[in-house]
């Protein structure tokens, strides 16, 4: 009986939670453009490692910004590839006076390596107010910029963005596609609540000013999720407001894993990056395990009638924190594979922190940490 009334109450906790983070979730779509005069100055960075198959689709992307062109610059960072990312973007840049091409130098500093110094590199150098982040394997759609720093007011220190996964219509990207949708979904409606737990770097903003008065990179210590560790430390200071809004002309387009190992890789970093995170996103982590652990093995400790329902409650509960961000972004289809997401995503759940039993270090972009 003693499984039967865990299960039961984690379910019903777990139902209890997804409203908690729909009610903020509903606070960041109701989010509105602040009232700002004039167009801020604007400093778009994208670093690169090892990016020749995406660099040169980004920088065409990049190229159909509308923004006024004496308000904006794109700062390319080249971070130490051994291919021919380097030549690419020079000369995909060619003749297009907003964008400077840069590569990373190493600093003194111990909290400065990989991505984090390779765009401290590019901020050093930015002439914007703003500074406007994705990654070299994205695309951004051409009012991306001027969306985003719409959302701007003098205490705002950052804005964070969706991404969508181009899943090109495999079930392994539509996977991805969906989990990417669900945890941002929880992030942006835990941004709503004012207890922000995680963000995506691939589309971030911030104000110059906010990471100077943080003390940039260099002051935050070394983390595998450079963009995590740089928003909890805007956070922390208490000075500036985080928003998490849901905009179509937002949505930054990026390609998927192209295996389990890339998605385990991945997935990984996020979790090492995670450690450390506030006291809501310990009790989420907690839930989403013990639920997806009932998912996958329920029917051993409790009868298949009372499965059955609290798997439907289960179900119920993520479904309604998905219906918002389906619905802005269009992508309502994806309902249909939610089922096989369902699975997929208590798998991996319930294997990720197992991993690290048999290797704790960090593997990404051919560097180890």
């Amino acid at each position: 009986m003693y499984p039967e009334y865990f299960f039961s109450f984690v379910t019903f906790a777990y139902l209890a939670l997804h409203l908690y983070f729909l009610y903020g979730l509903r606070k960041s779509v109701n989010i509105r453009p602040a009232d700002n005069a004039g167009e801020p100055e604007i400093s778009v960075i994208v670093a690169g490692r090892n990016e020749s198959g995406n660099i040169s689709d980004c920088i065409n992307s990049l190229k159909l910004t509308v923004y006024n062109k004496d308000s904006i610059e794109f700062i390319l960072v080249n971070d130490n590839s051994t291919d021919d990312t380097l030549e690419l973007m020079n000369d995909s840049v060619k003749g297009d006076g907003r964008f400077k091409v840069i590569s990373s130098f190493l600093s003194g500093s111990s909290n400065l390596k990989g991505k984090a110094n390779a765009i401290d590199n590019a901020v050093g150098i930015a002439e914007g107010e703003l500074i406007i982040s994705t990654d070299a394997d994205c695309k951004v759609p051409e009012y991306w910029v001027k969306k985003t720093a719409e959302y701007f007011s003098k205490d705002t220190g950052m804005v964070c963005g969706f991404t969508f996964i181009e899943h090109n219509n495999s079930l392994f990207g539509l996977m991805q596609c969906i989990d990417w949708f669900y945890l941002l979904s929880l992030a942006s409606g835990s941004s709503g609540l004012d207890k922000i737990m995680s963000c995506i770097g691939n589309n971030l903003s911030y104000s110059k000013e906010a990471y100077q008065s943080v003390g940039g990179y260099e002051s935050i210590k070394f983390s595998v999720t450079e963009d995590l560790a740089l928003m909890r430390k805007i956070n922390s200071s208490d000075k500036y407001k985080i928003l998490f809004p849901l905009n179509r002309d937002c949505l930054v387009r990026t390609k998927p894993c192209g295996n389990i190992r890339e998605v385990f890789s991945q997935k990984r970093r996020w979790f090492r990056g995670g450690i450390g995170i506030n006291l809501l996103g310990y009790i989420t982590g907690f839930f989403l395990y013990a639920a997806n652990f009932m998912l996958i093995f329920g029917l051993f400790f409790m009868s298949v009638k009372l499965y059955l329902i609290l798997i439907f409650i289960k179900f119920l509960s993520e479904l309604i924190l998905l219906m918002p961000a389906f619905k802005i972004y269009d992508v309502k289809y994806l309902y249909k594979f939610y089922p096989v997401f369902s699975v997929y995503f208590a798998v991996y759940g319930l294997l990720l922190p197992l991993s690290f039993l048999f290797k704790k270090g960090i593997t990404w972009k051919d560097r180890n940490f």
